[in-house]
């Protein structure tokens, strides 16, 4: 961790390049407060090796002595506080562990012998250090100070808190400790004094002094605000506070705790950045004694969550609640310091915060957040999305690419990062691009999870719905605990008859008929969430009647390896589940442990998230002389730029023909599920049968709505020309063909070669 003492992290001023005061901040006006531990910074080029013996800097606290330690950067370097508020805070602390909250060490006297801690501490009214092994005297908390006497040995344990990431001190050989002779035992230590309003820092050098002026004052400047002023439902609500007195530690980032309900609490570190959390009984509730720390209205939060707001964890505040005794705190909401010494405290850690909008929050109902006796409302709020789709050269050809842009500050969930709307996210809303008539999971049912990739014995069923059929997505709930476990394969009814596959499917042993069958799946959320790592040994049957009945395997183990894509089911199974009858239900098992590896599955651990999957079955070509083109292409559009709500990406399409009309290897060319998707065209797609992209989606009424943008693909006859109208025997035929839809990649030449079978051409005499 970089410190704000470390020889990188210091801003300098045009009147004091040397010297530097961690409460020196423009936005607070150089205000400290209460228990503060302020550092100082000599960085001198004069003095800064740290093999020549040097004099110590003369730096001065309202004109005492502030003893400087050379570190091992060979900057200088001193701790200050307000002793009687540094004795208030230790107090408090004495009912928690040592080294937790807000816990000052130990402290010994201004009398005591420069021996006992190898300097004089003379001119301050005492001195904390970090413990008091081989020492007697040492006082905690508010008693009197002692003289202290002995010698001090390495601490059994560090009970200083609110220094956590001193710099080290200088210990070459060729010099004392720290330049100045210090027992390294005794740093990191903080020298108390008595002040208060004006605090002014000295550093009195060779050409000239250079000063710093503080006010040691109630803080100024506090404010509370959010990031944005409406929030859609399940979006992270981001609270910022900016209030320096919240700046205990000038090395390290603070962290503050606040029990939101009753019973009021604020602990200081219950979370920190780095170290382990106290818990339990370390824990001390500052609440209580805040006025004896030096706040006013500051130092705590109170919330009113309604029916809008919740509180979450992240990967700083783990849990939810803590308890210390007989008390449990859960309404908890952590805030972090920007960075250390910023006084800018934020409820997010890796932009996941600690307050949130509930899904199903009610529009334009109202939570509240309160800080320094200011309060601001969290509003729910909803806004009606757009799609249009765009063409940068005006015509709409092959192989040219269409901008998808949806603007929905809906799903602008998380302000600090960038939005993606993958298809495996159970929070996305997917804009989708449906032609023809493809089987979806939109009448899925009856999913089960299997801990056994053989028989149907042992299944759990597990609650799933389709909220969005735009998309027809599955989602599948696996946050029941009756879920917990190991698994190897899941089960569903389709929700379909096979009557619906053979209207589907292409049969080429039929007369007039030719084309493909495909499977397009997307499993990532299983992946992503219950760690199936491997699908190389997943296999997909079909079951028709019942559950084991008149099995069809469509794809077999070994055919995937990703957890998205799109298969070919072979003709053999397409004849095999033609001759089923018609009126049977069909149901799915998809088996990730086809072989019964042991390492093969997943599990599901308490989970907090729902999984979407896809399971979608396409067909491409002729049917009874009839052109078929069944498919479903979901965009997986990305947001702009964080907090834009503008969420953008491409589609682009490729017309059949002769060549490749039943090729297999130029469907598997097709994009279902991508940033930049790519459908296929087999005719004329225009008027009231053009392309129809669209999103599901909430208008500022509250009410469900459809965003739709429609498109028109235009198909063309090829047309051959000559470049004359005879020729002599021999000479050169240039043949051009003007054919828009055989150009499939506007960034390539392209080359069709074809055979000739009979050529008539009119040569000259």
């Amino acid at each position: 961790m970089v410190t704000l003492l470390s020889a990188t992290n210091v801003h300098a001023y045009s009147d004091h390049p040397d010297l530097f005061v961690s409460a020196e901040n423009s936005l607070f006006e150089n205000h400290f407060s209460g228990a503060m531990v302020i550092g100082v910074i000599v960085r001198d080029s004069q003095i800064n090796p740290i093999d020549q013996q040097q004099g110590e800097p003369n730096v001065t606290l309202n004109g005492k002595q502030l003893r400087m330690v050379q570190g091992s950067s060979g900057n200088w370097y001193a701790f200050f506080a307000n002793v009687d508020k540094a004795k208030q805070a230790d107090q408090i602390s004495l009912t928690g562990m040592q080294g937790q909250n807000l816990d000052f060490g130990v402290f010994c006297d201004r009398s005591t012998d420069p021996s006992v801690l190898g300097v004089s501490f003379s001119q301050t009214d005492g001195v904390a250090i970090p413990d008091s092994n081989g020492l007697t005297g040492a006082t905690q908390g508010t008693a009197s100070f002692n003289s202290c006497t002995g010698n001090l040995t390495p601490p059994i344990t560090n009970q200083m808190s609110v220094i956590r990431n001193p710099p080290g001190i200088n210990t070459n050989p060729k010099v004392q400790p720290g330049q100045i002779g210090i027992n390294s035992n005794a740093w990191p230590f903080i020298q108390l004094f008595t002040f208060s309003n004006n605090v002014t820092i000295e550093y009195d050098k060779a050409g000239g002094s250079e000063t710093v002026n503080l006010t040691y004052d109630d803080m100024t400047d506090i404010s509370l605000k959010l990031d944005r002023s409406g929030y859609p439902q399940s979006s992270d609500v981001f609270a910022t506070i900016n209030d320096m007195q919240l700046n205990e530690d000038p090395t390290s980032v603070d962290t503050w705790t606040f029990n939101v309900n009753s019973p009021t609490a604020t602990f200081y570190k219950a979370f920190p950045e780095s170290g382990s959390a106290p818990g339990g009984a370390a824990l001390v509730n500052l609440s209580p004694n805040l006025s004896n720390l030096g706040f006013r209205d500051n130092g705590h939060v109170e919330m009113n969550l309604g029916s809008v707001a919740e509180l979450r964890t992240n990967q700083l505040q783990t849990v939810s609640s803590i308890t210390n005794g007989a008390t449990t705190y859960n309404k908890l909401v952590t805030f972090i310091e920007t960075s250390s010494n910023s006084g800018i405290f934020q409820s997010s850690f890796n932009s996941k915060s600690t307050i949130g909008i509930l899904s199903n929050a009610p529009r334009f109902q109202s939570a509240s957040i309160s800080y320094n006796s200011g309060s601001i409302s969290i509003i729910s709020r909803t806004a009606t999305a757009s799609l249009s789709v765009s063409t940068p050269s005006g015509q709409f050809n092959p192989g040219q690419k269409e901008i998808i842009t949806l603007v929905d500050s809906n799903q602008n969930f998380n302000a600090k990062i960038v939005e993606h709307l993958d298809d495996y996210r159970s929070s996305a809303i997917i804009p989708t691009l449906k032609i023809g008539n493809p089987v979806t999971l939109s009448s899925a049912s009856d999913v089960k999870f299997y801990p056994s990739s053989a028989g149907f014995a042992g299944g759990i069923s597990a609650l799933s719905s389709i909220p969005d059929m735009n998309s027809a997505r599955l989602i599948i709930d696996t946050t029941s605990p009756s879920l917990n476990g190991p698994f190897k394969k899941i089960t569903l009814n389709l929700g379909i008859t096979k009557q619906t596959l053979k209207d589907l499917f292409i049969d080429v042993s039929q007369p007039n008929s030719g084309g493909t069958n495909w499977i397009n799946y997307d499993l990532r959320s299983f992946q992503q969430q219950l760690g199936v790592n491997s699908f190389s040994d997943t296999s997909m049957t079909l079951y028709f009647g019942a559950l084991g009945s008149n099995p069809v395997q469509i794809l077999p183990q070994g055919s995937i390896s990703s957890g998205n894509g799109l298969v070919q089911i072979s003709d053999a199974n397409v004849a095999v589940i033609n001759a089923i009858s018609v009126s049977s239900p069909v149901f799915l098992e998809i088996n990730f442990d086809t072989s019964g590896n042991p390492a093969n599955g997943g599990t599901i651990s308490s989970e907090t998230d729902t999984q979407p999957i896809v399971f979608d079955l396409f067909s491409f070509g002729n049917k009874n002389d009839q052109k078929i083109n069944n498919a479903i292409y979901r965009a997986e559009l990305e947001e702009t730029s964080n907090n834009s709500g503008t969420f953008t990406g491409t589609m682009e399409y490729v017309v059949i023909n002769q060549l490749n009309q039943y090729d297999p290897n130029f469907i598997k060319t097709l994009r279902t599920f991508s940033h930049d998707i790519k459908f296929l065209v087999n005719d004329q797609l225009t008027d009231d049968k053009g392309i129809h992209f669209s999103i599901s989606g909430v208008s500022t009424s509250g009410g469900n709505t459809i965003v739709t943008s429609k498109s028109d693909i235009q198909t063309h006859t090829g047309i051959v020309t000559l470049d004359s109208q005879s020729y002599r025997l021999g000479q050169p035929v240039v043949i051009t063909l003007n054919d828009p839809d055989l150009g499939t990649d506007p960034n390539s030449i392209q080359t069709y070669t074809t055979v000739t079978v009979l050529a008539l051409l009119q040569m000259t005499q």
